[in-house]
């Protein structure tokens, strides 16, 4: 055991170990939590190049050093340990009150609602215009296309008037001004878990009381302005109109930018 570099040994253990983890987070989908699906395909690739890396060095482990230089290994263990306390409830908690990070500067510079302000720096970006699919009385929306249309609509809920949307939905927030109205939505990420944003509704209905946070409906509702209630500085569209069908939690709790 003595011949053993415990260096080598140290590096070959930390690589495999990375590896394992960003496997294992891709097959389960935990690591969605922090960084955007279009990343798969390069992490998966890290992964193999860190078992490579691991395989080469197999040839000096039993080439021993009279100085091993472990100290700067000790480094990883503070992050690696964090992986097995962060769990899909706990980011999802931690993050609900994001908003979205242009709403700010967009405010402070343009004056107006966080909203409408975030969105016009983009006016530029060509919007599509959502149709009812023939034989549904709703707009359809799916996990996919959910963050495109927020934000598509989200200076012309008019178009919609009187118009129904279908679409997956958590309770993001049930306690905002002493339970007088929710927040219902989804969380969205354009690139990883530094940028995720509310992308939700005011839910203000009598019911509101019989939401709570992190259950999962499919929600049928007509959404429209809102001019006058607030949620983390931001004026998020109201919902009315509602009908909840409870389901199951998904397997991707967040919706991204395809």
């Amino acid at each position: 055991m003595n011949r053993i570099n415990l260096e080598i040994l140290i590096q070959i253990l930390i690589e495999l170990f990375l590896s394992a983890l960003i496997l294992v987070g891709l097959q389960n989908g935990r690591l969605n939590l922090f960084v955007h699906p279009k990343f798969n395909t390069i992490l998966a690739i890290s992964a193999i190049i860190l078992i490579a890396i691991a395989v080469f060095s197999m040839s000096k482990l039993f080439k021993p050093r009279h100085m091993n230089n472990l100290c700067r290994y000790f480094i990883v263990i503070i992050p690696l340990m964090m992986v097995f306390y962060m769990s899909k409830d706990l980011v999802v908690a931690m993050l609900s009150t994001t908003q979205s990070p242009s709403v700010i500067k967009a405010e402070s510079k343009a004056g107006g609602t966080g909203a409408s302000s975030g969105i016009n720096r983009t006016e530029k970006i060509k919007r599509t215009v959502y149709k009812k699919e023939r034989g549904k009385d709703y707009i359809d929306i799916t996990d996919v296309k959910y963050m495109k249309w927020y934000y598509d609509s989200i200076l012309d809920w008019k178009r919609y008037k009187g118009t129904k949307f279908r679409l997956l939905c958590c309770v993001l927030d049930d306690k905002q001004n002493n339970g007088d109205f929710a927040v219902i939505g989804r969380m969205g990420m354009l690139c990883c878990m530094a940028d995720l944003q509310t992308c939700g509704f005011i839910y203000e209905e009598k019911d509101t009381h019989n939401l709570k946070r992190g259950q999962w409906y499919i929600v049928e509702g007509e959404i429209k302005e809102n001019n006058y209630r607030e949620y983390n500085y931001e004026r998020l569209p109201i919902i009315f109109n509602v009908k909840f069908t409870k389901t199951d939690e998904p397997k991707d709790k967040f919706v991204y930018i395809q």
